[in-house]
């Protein structure tokens, strides 16, 4: 056996063997009673970020802010949606490269101080947000100006990490809770939440990387929502008679990362 089929092996196994063990669903009441209504009672389906934007899209509702935007790498995808593309950054952040290579996009691009977006009210219908809210620094002021251009009615969507370990200038993971409460405050409503990356796998995979393999780990296919914890989950969850919200919730709750959909009202 190689080193790397022991691995998924040894992975494996520490998980059945915590199912097996598995009788009744003990989960904490304030996050089951705060997250409960927002997640799927009705499927076990684990939608992308990507997939929530292509859904929110109107040709009515189509102008949209990639915030962070960085090297510009989601445009291509975002304009293939239908939608207005406008990317914005902090200028603090950016590499000298990037800003080479934006010089020449007039209004299509722009870049900001880490608080204020310069942008005027309910300029935008849709906000791209793809593992960039892990990277502000100041929570609220960022969340309130997200609501001050977003239009009413208009979605933020986006990945955010919430276990995942250190990220290049990385400074708040969010909880599913910790999400909600920095949306509300600010004039925004956490509509749908969906787990991704599971914790355990992705943090073996994030280790062997850090020491020295190749990205290409034997954990690759094991981390996504398809993969063997979430489907362990799923099949323990229905042994003991957990509903399909109560398993997504234990899903959502062992994941490095979800993603979400906020709302203005």
């Amino acid at each position: 056996m190689t080193d790397d089929n022991r691995l998924r092996q040894m992975l494996e196994s520490l998980l059945s063997a915590i199912c097996r063990k598995a009788t009744t669903l003990q989960l904490d009441g304030s996050y089951a009673q705060e997250i409960g209504p927002i997640i799927d009672a009705s499927s076990y389906d684990a939608p992308s970020a990507e997939d929530l934007l292509a859904q929110a899209f109107s040709p009515a509702r189509r102008e949209l802010l990639d915030f962070g935007c960085g090297a510009m790498h989601h445009r291509p995808f975002v304009e293939s949606l239908g939608y207005r593309w406008r990317g914005v950054d902090y200028l603090g952040g950016v590499s000298p490269s990037v800003l080479n290579n934006v010089q020449g996009l007039g209004s299509d691009i722009s870049f900001y101080d880490g608080r204020m977006l310069p942008y005027p009210s309910e300029e935008f219908d849709a906000i791209w947000a793809l593992l960039v809210l892990q990277h502000v620094q100041h929570i609220d002021i960022t969340f309130s100006e997200l609501a001050r251009v977003l239009r009413r009615g208009g979605k933020v969507i986006g990945q955010v990490s919430y276990l995942e370990q250190i990220q290049d200038y990385g400074t708040f993971n969010y909880t599913p809770y910790g999400m909600k409460v920095a949306a509300q405050r600010n004039g925004l409503t956490l509509t749908r939440i969906y787990p991704k990356h599971d914790a355990f796998s992705f943090l073996l995979r994030r280790l062997l990387i850090t020491l020295g393999s190749s990205d290409d780990t034997p954990f690759n296919e094991h981390f996504n929502p398809d993969g063997f914890f979430h489907r362990k989950i799923i099949e323990t969850g229905e042994r003991i008679g957990m509903s399909v919200a109560e398993i997504n919730l234990v899903r959502l709750m062992f994941c490095t990362h979800f993603v979400f959909e906020l709302t203005k009202p």
